[in-house]
């Protein structure tokens, strides 16, 4: 038993230590993230990644940088990662969905979409970037529900009013 538990201690150990060579990456990363260096924030994001293979934040976040390059097919892979290290990753499953609708997967966006709702039901971003899917699919009922959900939960949100308000003008010309 003291053998396994000091086996335990010294993984744990190893790990801590291999994080901060990774931690002094992604720092730099999203400090590169921050000024717009969105190539250069990638480029940290990835050592971080190699140098501790189970830093979640590096994968979600190299997703975003991959996604503000345009880089959406790219940024999607790096969500399955994120998501199964923190499985009730909400905002990750949302900002996946936001790169399909990017690539016209309009499927795929509404089935992220809907699970980031699952896993936060108070998460108006997620209603919001649903009803835009169902708005470009010409379901003007679903985006109506939708954005009328976010106005609820976030009522200063002011893209969903305008878009609300865009759906009904559209399903009422629809008609």
């Amino acid at each position: 038993m003291k053998k396994v538990l000091a086996l335990g201690i010294i993984l744990v150990l190893s790990t801590h230590l291999l994080s901060q060579d990774a931690r002094t990456l992604y720092n730099k990363g999203v400090r590169h993230a921050k000024r717009g260096d969105y190539k250069q924030a990638k480029t940290f994001f990835t050592g971080a990644i190699q140098e501790n293979g189970f830093f979640t934040e590096a994968y979600y976040n190299r997703a975003l940088a991959k996604s503000c390059l345009g880089e959406y097919a790219s940024a999607i892979e790096d969500y399955p990662k994120a998501i199964e290290l923190r499985p009730h990753f909400a905002i990750a499953y949302n900002n996946r969905g936001a790169d399909k609708n990017e690539l016209k997967d309009y499927q795929g966006a509404l089935e992220d979409y809907t699970k980031a709702i699952e896993l936060d039901s108070a998460y108006a971003r997620a209603y919001y970037n649903r009803g835009i899917v169902y708005y470009n699919l010409n379901e003007f009922d679903k985006a109506i529900s939708n954005f009328t959900r976010a106005i609820d939960l976030q009522p200063e949100f002011k893209e969903a009013r305008f878009n609300k308000e865009m759906a009904q003008s559209k399903k009422d010309n629809f008609q």
